[in-house]
This record gives C-alpha cells, sequence and structure tokens, in this order.
C-alpha cells in the first residue's frame, strides 16, 4: 500500500508543477500586458499634454484682424 501512495503523491506532485507552470505563463501574460497599458497611458497623457500646450498657445495669441 504505501508503494500506491507514493506513485499517488508523485501523480499529485506532477499535476501541481503543470498548474505552478501555468500560472508562471499567465503572470508573464499579465505582466507584458500591464507593462503594454502602462506605456499607452504614458502617451495618452502627453498627447493630453500636447493638446492643453496647443490650447493654451492659440488662446493666448490675440486674433489678429486684416485690415
Amino acid at each position: 500500500m504505501q508503494l500506491e501512495e507514493i506513485k499517488a503523491e508523485i501523480q499529485n506532485q506532477n499535476a501541481y508543477n503543470k498548474i505552478l507552470d501555468r500560472i508562471e505563463k499567465q503572470i508573464k501574460v499579465v505582466e507584458k500586458a500591464q507593462a503594454n497599458a502602462d506605456k499607452e497611458k504614458q502617451k495618452l497623457k502627453k498627447l493630453l499634454e500636447e493638446k492643453r500646450n496647443l490650447s493654451n498657445h492659440t488662446t493666448a495669441e490675440p486674433k489678429q484682424e486684416d485690415e
């Protein structure tokens, strides 16, 4: 009976290792997605800042009228 318990424990350990491998892969995917999301967020912040700067620049300039 002890041999059967050892075999069962080995099978359980192998299954556990497979699950850990899947979790590791999923974590890598999530980390990569988070890094991409952070990059996109920075791009959006820069674009919003540029938009604000352009808006401020155009409203700060006095309009010239044609004579």
